[in-house]
């Protein structure tokens, strides 16, 4: 008994002196105390001894949608021939492109498309944006539309930094309301769109079904 007691009296006596910060003895600590390298600091695991890493060759940030159209005349004319609005339309998207056209269009292209906006008005402009409806743009297609959102065109600064992929074209559709364009025939235009991309993604995936 007496044994009993000694050794539950030392126990108690290194319990009672141990650190309450210390975690004690770790059988498995499960790498919580792993490593870590600075964005910035010198690292000898790789060979240009730089901690901040590239990522890698063909990856792209997660919710991003490369655009395969380069900004070059060819580009432009390429989109303009190929790309397509992938949003089904209706009403609900053109009122949307109208609120992002209030936001970044209107300084410069005016309420209605006409070019007529506050800075395009200024005296010290070099000159104002031509009409959306007017010979220049009523017929430019949906495609260039969006190239010229992505890239910027003469004047017009490149957008894609501000308005996301999805918003450009939202703001297609309502740039093509201001074109004067059928909005029936814009409906009829984007549902054709949607069947053929509908088909080309269920013959991908009868490929891919027949691959594996």
């Amino acid at each position: 008994m007496k044994r009993v007691l000694l050794i539950c009296s030392v126990v108690a006596a290194f319990a009672g002196c141990s650190d309450p910060q210390s975690p004690g003895v770790e059988y498995m600590p499960d790498m919580y105390r792993s490593p870590s390298i600075e964005a910035y600091e010198e690292e000898k695991l790789f060979a240009d001894h730089s901690g901040a890493r590239m990522p890698a060759e063909g990856s792209i940030p997660r919710g991003f949608m490369p655009y395969q159209y380069e900004n070059t005349t060819e580009g432009y004319e390429m989109a303009g021939k190929e790309l397509k609005n992938p949003l089904p339309y209706s009403e609900e998207l053109v009122s949307e492109g109208k609120e992002i056209y209030g936001k970044f269009c209107v300084h410069c292209h005016g309420k209605k498309g006409k070019g007529d906006g506050a800075v395009a008005s200024n005296p010290k402009w070099p000159g104002p944006p031509p009409a959306y409806d007017g010979a220049r743009l009523k017929d430019l297609p949906a495609g260039k539309i969006f190239h010229s959102i992505t890239y910027g065109k003469g004047l017009m600064g490149p957008h894609a930094g501000q308005i996301n992929q999805e918003d450009r074209w939202k703001l297609v559709y309502y740039v093509q309301t201001l074109q004067g364009k059928d909005l029936k025939a814009m409906q009829a235009e984007a549902g054709s769109d949607q069947k053929e991309m509908e088909e080309e993604n269920k013959e991908d995936n009868n490929t891919e079904n027949q691959d594996a």
